[in-house]
């Protein structure tokens, strides 16, 4: 019986202890269920029941007769709404699902470790831009940066969120291509001639489109050219046209991949090419009946054709000739479209709303973009599938709103686009992320410029594109840049000021300009001359604070790759200077004359060499400026450095000396050979320089052991009182307060050696076979110049090591 069956089936899987599967609980209901669905089946294929089963069902007391008779006739098993979960006893559903399900989990648990990994990544990247930030930080804290803070922009020294290619990199060849076009923009800028920026950058893309198979970017620059030729104020109008212009372009290439279809004839007019393409487009997508014709051509659709295509005049004359067609399904269209087209005010007047009034969809779309009545948007869905017709129909309103509101209709706005675009975001527009560009000329259709640029540089593959759209729109003067300082984040160009979004232009040129490997340079500078574009702002202070960040990127790419003779200029043997590769672009770093340039970047550069310790690219720099005298300031301040170092036991500074003096007395010895250089020297700046290379003199004979010649040395510096006169000590004290810091912080240093020096000539000549009186003559006048230098010490009015008297009072004791 069923009921034996059933107390069987309990007993197969308790020796099953996992709880992971569930049990198949079969009650009475469920066979029951399951019965009359192979019933059902059974009478739907024509079959009978097996005779076992009837017999099962028989001996049970289940009238198979009456069950199949009531299967057929009815479908109860979605008749009545199940009270409780129902469990599906299925086997094979029941693996399907758990199969599903660990597809599923695995899925999820992919995306969770990307996700970690990201993190960590996030994290790793951070902290090591943080560790050389922080180092850079300690090593300048408490200089003068001579740049302002701004310039650095975001993240570490160098860094960049573009990858073109670096030194051990193959280039991108549309890198290359695109650099030489930015360099004949600014050729011409600098000659005051006219440049067209977006066709020699469509022509660039043309010939990288092998690098980059995607013919989209051409169309990009199509666009952009439509923005070029149009009112800065009106985007809509310039975007309708590019989208009108294409369309056209469309119908043509149809036409001509279809011609037997078409049958357009010779030089077909635009009513016959357009009676063409309609005739292949329906015949491809089987237009319905109810398409409103007229001797076998579709009316409505022609017309809209016409205005989609942005042929209005013809559009009108079409409608006028089929006026009498026309009137009979809307007496006043053609008053309409006549008043709507010319501009005038028109009377406003109402479509018939009866269902058959806008079966044709085309009509409806005609009727709803020029504002023809209330029109659904779903009647005109079948027109408008792809996403440019979405956007025409929607700009165009835009274009005519005025038009539509003298036709009563609700006025359309360009923000309510954009709230719109961005509301959709790019998953609506490009699902799977195959296609960005297609989101990105969205974007620019409804006046994004922004957004558009830094949607898609964050595309790896097409961040070189996403730069110089940025720098064409900046060129026609249709981008918004920030008007303070402000900016965005490390990877993010928008920056938000009170609600109005612009783009951080500046940054995005100048993490360009630094991805660009080392034998671009040039191209890096042209780059950067790009940020004092007229489009970027005429007027103060726009003007002046893009001409700023132009001058500071500038320096602060000369500070990092170090190339001043190429970049600034250089000064032959004879003294002549011979410019560099910027002064030919002095203009677009709004500069007029080499005297500005010098003081604007060459100074700069050289006050932040100065201060980072750059001795070689101080001297340099300062010689270019012409400020020979800071050359020699320098040199003194540097010497003092290392003497002073020495002096406190780190004697590895033997090489730095070396180096550095060997650099004042060059420099020394050419200001002197030209006459013209030395008569406009700084007095004070020659003789610090000369005293502390004396010093050096003195220092290293008494190192070597030559005390006579070291007294000799510092006898000639003039620094000490060596006449043992009292009367000299205190004149010699008083002048020393006019000595530069890098003499007066090395005295200690000079009064030991000096007193040491004595101290050496004093023994050697108690025990030297001299005659007595020759003898004591001679250490007595040691003892003098000794006596005067305690004298002399004890009247220095700044601060010296204390353990300095203490040596020098050894000293004098061993002496008497």
């Amino acid at each position: 019986s069923l009921n034996n069956l059933l107390e069987e089936s309990k007993r197969l899987n308790a020796h099953l202890a996992s709880s992971e599967i569930p049990t198949v609980q079969r009650g009475i209901g469920l066979l029951e269920s399951e019965s009359r669905k192979l019933v059902a089946r059974s009478v739907r294929h024509g079959r009978t029941l097996d005779p076992r089963a009837q017999s099962l069902l028989a001996s049970s007391g289940v009238d198979t007769d009456e069950l199949m008779e009531s299967s057929a006739s009815a479908a109860l098993l979605n008749a009545f709404e199940l009270l409780q979960p129902k469990y599906d006893a299925n086997v094979e559903s029941f693996l399907a699902q758990q199969q599903e399900q660990s597809i599923i989990s695995a899925i999820e648990e992919s995306e969770l470790s990307t996700l970690d990994d990201l993190d960590r990544h996030m994290v790793s990247h951070m902290q090591s831009v943080w560790e050389d930030t922080q180092k850079r930080l300690f090593e300048e804290l408490g200089q003068y940066q001579g740049i302002d803070p701004h310039s650095m922009l975001d993240g570490a020294q160098g860094s960049s969120v573009f990858d073109l290619g670096g030194v051990d990199k193959v280039v991108q060849p549309r890198v290359a291509r695109y650099a030489e076009v930015i360099k004949s923009l600014n050729n011409a800028r600098v000659a005051s001639k006219p440049f067209d920026l977006v066709a020699g950058l469509e022509k660039a893309s043309s010939e990288s489109f092998q690098e980059l198979r995607s013919k989209q970017v051409g169309q990009t620059w199509s666009l952009l050219a439509s923005y070029a030729a149009g009112n800065p104020s009106d985007v809509a109008s310039a975007a309708c046209k590019y989208l009108e212009k294409t369309f056209v372009e469309h119908i043509d290439n149809v036409i001509a991949q279809y011609p037997r279809e078409a049958n357009v004839g010779g030089v077909p007019s635009v009513h016959r090419r357009i009676e063409g393409y309609l005739k292949i487009h329906f015949a491809r997508n089987y237009a319905p009946e109810f398409l409103e014709a007229f001797e076998n051509q579709a009316i409505w659709a022609h017309m809209y054709m016409l205005y989609r295509c942005g042929y209005a005049e013809e559009l009108l004359k079409y409608a006028v000739d089929l006026e009498d067609v026309i009137v009979d399904s809307d007496p006043g269209f053609v008053a309409h479209l006549k008043a709507f087209i010319k501009g005038a005010a028109q009377v406003r007047s109402s479509i018939a709303t009866t269902n058959t009034s806008l079966q044709d969809p085309y009509k409806a779309a005609l009727y709803r973009v020029i504002g023809r009545g209330n029109v659904p948007k779903k009647a005109t869905i079948e027109v408008t599938q792809t996403t440019e017709d979405y956007m025409w129909a929607h700009l165009a309103m835009v274009r005519d709103s005025a038009k539509l509101a003298d036709a009563g209709q609700p006025r359309s706005t360009l923000e309510s686009l954009q709230e719109l675009v961005l509301k959709f975001g790019p998953s609506h527009f490009d699902s799977n992320g195959a296609n960005p560009l297609l989101y990105f000329r969205v974007l620019l259709l409804c006046g994004l410029f922004a957004h558009a640029i830094d949607y898609l540089a964050r595309v790896d593959q097409y961040q070189v594109e996403a730069v110089h759209t940025a720098i064409a729109l900046a060129n026609m003067g249709r981008l918004s840049v920030p008007g303070g300082d402000s900016a965005g984040t490390f990877t993010n160009f928008l920056v938000d000021e009170g609600g109005q979004t612009s783009l951080d232009f500046t940054k995005l040129v100048v993490h360009y300009a630094r991805a660009l490997p080392p034998t671009m340079t040039d191209d890096a500078a042209q780059y950067l001359l790009l940020l004092t574009l007229p489009g970027l702002g005429k007027a103060e202070p726009a003007r002046g604070r893009q001409i700023r960040l132009c001058q500071q990127a500038l320096i602060h790419a000369l500070y990092e790759n170090r190339q001043y003779a190429r970049y600034l200029g250089d000064i032959s043997a004879d003294g002549k200077h011979l410019p560099g590769y910027l002064e030919k672009y002095l203009v677009l770093m709004g500069l007029r004359t080499s005297d500005q340039f010098s003081q604007t970047i060459v100074n700069k550069l050289a006050d932040h060499s100065r201060d980072e310790g750059r001795l070689t690219d101080t001297v340099m720099l300062y010689n270019l400026a012409k400020r020979h005298s800071s050359v020699l300031n320098v040199l003194s301040k540097q010497l003092g450095e290392v003497l002073f170092m020495r002096s406190n036991g780190r004697k590895n500074e033997a090489d730095a000396l070396a180096d550095v003096e060997g650099v004042a007395r060059t420099v020394l010895q050419y200001y002197r050979q030209h006459d013209n250089i030395a008569r406009d020297l700084d007095t004070n700046a020659v003789s610090t320089c000369n005293t502390l290379l004396e010093i050096i003199d003195f220092l290293r004979a008494h190192e070597r052991g030559a005390y006579e010649q070291a007294l000799e040395f510092v006898a000639h510096t003039g620094l000490l009182p060596l006449s043992g006169d009292i009367t000299e000590a205190t004149q010699h004290a008083d002048r020393i307060r006019t000595l530069d810091d890098s003499i007066t912080k090395n005295f200690s240093l000079i009064l030991l050696a000096a007193m040491d020096t004595l101290l050496n000539l004093y023994l050697g000549l108690k025990e030297s076979a001299f005659l007595d009186t020759v003898k004591q003559s001679n250490m007595l006048i040691l003892r003098q110049k000794a006596r005067g230098l305690m004298v002399f010490a004890g009247m220095i009015q700044f601060r010296m090591p204390s353990d300095t008297y203490a040596k020098l009072n050894r000293m004098d004791v061993f002496m008497n």
